[in-house]
């Protein structure tokens, strides 16, 4: 493994402050991956087929083939992930009723539910932690979560 390269100062932070933002970005993105786990194990799915879970969530009805782009995993790949994932209740496909030559797959509602519920205890904390944000906060912190996003999307290794 090659050494990773110390990284200069966040840009408008104390370099002390760029340093203790990104030791707490890594320990939050270590909390999202154990919790994500926990998860996946309550579930009885593995993590890829939970994180397709998810983007279907948020995107369905999609087609596979828009699945393997957002997740950038294969189409095979992405076949298996919604065998398991419809054979385990989880996705259905149907045909697009604007073209029958197309499959959609969206979350079955019953399944969504159910991995919400695994979720609501730690979105109830979630909220109770952070009710004493002012909105304005709130939005800075959206906003920094954005730039974030497209800062790792720009960043994928190839």
């Amino acid at each position: 493994m090659t050494p990773v390269a110390p990284v200069a100062p966040v840009a408008g932070a104390s370099s002390g402050g760029g340093r203790e933002l990104g030791e707490a970005m890594r320990r939050y993105q270590v909390a999202v991956d154990i919790f994500d786990q926990a998860v996946a194990d309550r579930l009885g799915i593995n993590r890829t087929d939970l994180r397709c879970l998810d983007i279907l969530d948020q995107q369905a009805p999609m087609t596979a083939g828009a699945l393997a782009q957002a997740t950038r995993l294969s189409t095979g790949a992405v076949t298996f992930v919604l065998d398991r994932l419809e054979g385990a209740g989880f996705v259905r496909r149907t045909r697009d009723e604007a073209d029958r030559r197309r499959v959609l797959v969206e979350v079955v509602p019953e399944a969504h539910q159910h991995v919400v519920g695994l979720h609501l205890p730690m979105v109830a904390d979630a909220r109770r932690a952070l009710g004493e944000f002012t909105e304005e906060e709130v939005a800075l912190v959206c906003r920094f979560l954005r730039i974030g996003t497209d800062v790792f999307e720009r960043n994928v290794p190839e």
